[in-house]
């Protein structure tokens, strides 16, 4: 039998402070190129490939979940959906795999009116067993499959970014240094991959917003209150954890790089990943990094995804 599952919207972006270290947890973030078609990543452009590694480190260093592997194989079939990354068209890849602890990310750019980038998780149609089909639903998350929905297991998703905006690409993240009047390409990378991992775009973060307010327990804890959110599921804007604008608001101003905080790691771990806590290495690093840099902003600022 063949079941239809609506594709997740999930859109926008976000970064997150992250030091040149080897990535220790499970989750691989793997990114596909097939549909960079203005090679806006490739070709001459491919030292940008290095800024989405660098923002997929921000998670694979702190993700500890096991996710079991997708194999489309005779009765057996898996079709990703999703929207073409260098167009925003809905399209299906018929019989695909994903594997073990491997998150799948299609990328790409086009002139996206009033954003700067847009993501968030794929959809898919299935095929074949109830094992199958449960394996898909939840990557070896339980909590997946609930019907009142606590985890989260996707296969990937995509992330499209405005061709035409005035992007920095900086090739040293591990470094805040001034830049001119542009938007820093690292910081919108790292929020689109949150949408792409659930954050306002899977049910089990969903499922905890009720009234306006944020209910999960860890964010709850971490920040001794339950933070508002926006009709879209971002942090109200301008919302700051320890003295630094989280990276899950709506928007980003130019000349400006911003981290993800604990408190956006909180929702994560509320969507349902296993979030390991922060090197003490880092920690180190960053306060020789002088955080008083983080609440820098200026004007204007643009809507992310």
């Amino acid at each position: 039998m063949k079941l239809t599952y609506p594709v997740f919207l999930g859109a926008l972006l976000t970064p997150l402070l992250v030091m040149n270290q080897p990535a220790a947890a499970n989750v691989d973030i793997v990114f596909d190129y097939r549909y960079d078609s203005s090679g806006f990543f490739t070709g001459s452009n491919s030292s940008r490939q290095n800024l989405l590694n660098s923002a997929a480190s921000v998670f694979e260093t702190r993700f500890e979940d096991h996710l079991t592997a997708i194999s489309s194989a005779g009765s057996n079939g898996f079709h990703a959906r999703l929207f073409q990354p260098d167009n925003g068209k809905l399209i299906s890849i018929p019989n695909f795999s994903v594997g073990a602890d491997q998150i799948v990310v299609f990328v790409g750019a086009y002139n996206i009116p009033g954003s700067l980038a847009v993501g968030g998780p794929g959809g898919f149609t299935v095929n074949g067993s109830a094992a199958f089909h449960e394996n898909v639903l939840s990557r070896g998350q339980p909590g997946a499959l609930l019907p009142t929905q606590t985890d989260f297991g996707p296969w990937g998703g995509r992330m499209s970014f405005n061709s035409t905006s005035n992007w920095y690409f900086d090739p040293d993240v591990s470094t805040n240094e001034p830049f001119s009047n542009q938007y820093d390409f690292y910081s919108v990378a790292v929020h689109e991959l949150a949408h792409v991992l659930g954050f306002a775009s899977a049910p089990s973060f969903n499922n905890l917003i009720s009234g306006g307010v944020f209910t999960g327990t860890a964010v709850n804890s971490l920040f001794g209150s339950n933070p508002s959110v926006a009709s879209d599921g971002h942090w109200v804007s301008g919302l700051s954890y320890s003295g630094q604008e989280a990276a899950m608001d709506p928007s980003i101003a130019v000349n400006q790089r911003k981290h993800f905080t604990e408190l956006d790691f909180a929702a994560m771990k509320d969507t349902g990943w296993q979030v390991s806590p922060i090197p003490e290495t880092e920690i180190w690093a960053m306060m020789l990094a002088g955080l008083g840099f983080l609440g820098w902003r200026l004007r204007p600022s643009q809507r992310r995804g």
